[in-house]
């Protein structure tokens, strides 16, 4: 409905209305009201002076822009210039989109208040009040629409703009520590959002084949951090589909937690590198490094897994792959080292047995199997090996190890 459809009382009213409420004193009336219902419903507000004084200015500015729109034919609603400074403004500081949306509809109740009262207060014997109400308060809510879905859209784009930001300053911090160079601790917490130096820093690689997952290693890492103990985890994005983190913890923390993510790892095509905790601005360091060389032996190895920790394949990667290794484990094994099927699920055998310190009970659980064939499977090791299983010590253990690590048929892909 247009200006030109209204009887004609209704249509001259309509300029004369707006010429009054454009007076200085109607103007500032307006804002008064309009941002003391607003800063009613948000208390929070009193707290931000300055934020206040472009609350005033976004206020001020809505209405004259409404007015000059509003007796206009073809109505078109849009965001002034201090509405869009307020929705970066809100993004700025950190504070939540809901609180922008309840900026606007205190707005919107306390205009269809004025409203109300200015078309009651009308003689009801030359304008029709309802007439009049329903188109007001058609325009009004097309304002207040257009407002909020621009502000949102400035809201999300400037808080992306905001993540983006800070995640490339604590890369470049990051960056820094890895490479060597001095820091003050407390500078660099500061820098790194609040992520204390002084703990027990247990540092994690993530990798997923899945482009469209990415965002999803961040939820993995917060996960973590709960089944480890530590508060704020750290994460930076160095870039591709791989994504740097350390959870910091008071104590030493138990990384046998870190098997329980399986599940959520393969959902998205991930997998998970972690480092041997260590204390200090050195510890996150070092274990970076450690994860770093962990992923490194993975990939050399062609491991399967989806967790590998530091700490299981320490000396794996001290060892690394050579000549002189690969002699090592063929005089270790011998005939036990042999690829055939039979003799591969012998050594599987051979190594849980070991694994759980001579435990056959423990070695059966955990291959699914009957002790009696864990028994028999550890027989027939020996025969191959000329030798008691339980005194061949840690070389037998470290020996297949290596050997399913880096010379299965797996690996050599």
């Amino acid at each position: 409905m247009t200006i030109d459809t209204f009887p004609a009382e209704l249509a001259a009213w309509l300029p004369a209305f707006v010429a009054d409420e454009l007076r200085p004193e109607m103007i500032d009336g307006w804002v008064t009201r309009t941002s003391s219902a607003i800063r009613g419903e948000l208390p929070e507000l009193a707290l931000e002076p300055d934020f206040v004084v472009l609350l005033d200015d976004a206020v001020r500015e809505h209405w004259l822009a409404f007015l000059a729109a509003f007796v206009q034919p073809a109505f078109h609603a849009y965001l002034p210039g201090a509405g869009s400074r307020l929705a970066r403004e809100v993004a700025g500081r950190q504070l939540p989109l809901e609180l922008l949306l309840k900026m606007y509809r205190a707005a919107q109740q306390e205009s269809w208040h004025y409203v109300t009262g200015v078309v009651n207060a009308l003689p009801a014997g030359q304008i029709d009040h309802a007439a009049l109400l329903i188109f007001f308060w058609g325009r009004a809510s097309a304002w207040i629409d257009a407002a909020i879905t621009d502000s949102t859209e400035i809201f999300h784009a400037e808080t992306s703009r905001h993540s983006k930001g800070v995640a490339a300053q604590r890369y470049e911090v990051v960056k820094a520590l890895l490479a060597g160079e001095s820091t003050d601790a407390r500078r660099t917490s500061a820098a790194l959002g609040g992520y204390p130096m002084s703990v027990q820093h247990t540092a994690l690689i993530l990798e997923t084949a899945d482009a469209y997952a990415i965002d999803e290693l961040d939820k993995i890492v917060l996960d973590v951090a709960r089944r480890l103990g530590g508060s704020n985890p750290l994460m930076v994005h160095p870039g591709g589909r791989q994504l740097w983190a350390w959870v910091g913890t008071r104590d030493q923390p138990d990384l046998d937690a870190l098997d329980e993510l399986s599940p959520s790892l393969e959902s998205i095509s991930a997998v998970l590198y972690a480092g041997a905790p260590a204390p200090g601005q050195e510890g996150l360091v070092s274990s970076h490094d450690d994860a770093r060389r962990t992923r490194r032996i993975a990939a050399s190895g062609g491991a399967s897994a989806l967790v590998t920790r530091y700490d299981r394949v320490e000396l794996l990667a001290l060892l690394g792959c050579s000549p002189e290794v690969d002699r090592f484990v063929d005089r270790v094994l011998g005939p036990l080292g042999s690829p055939d099927e039979p003799t591969a699920r012998t050594r599987e055998t051979v190594l849980a047995f070991l694994s759980h310190g001579g435990n056959v009970e423990d070695a059966a659980e955990e291959l699914c199997v009957h002790r009696n064939t864990v028994r028999y499977r550890l027989g027939r090791a020996e025969e191959l090996l000329d030798r008691p299983v339980a005194k061949a010590g840690d070389e037998l253990r470290l020996a297949i190890q290596h050997r399913e690590f880096f010379h299965t048929p797996e690996s050599q892909d």
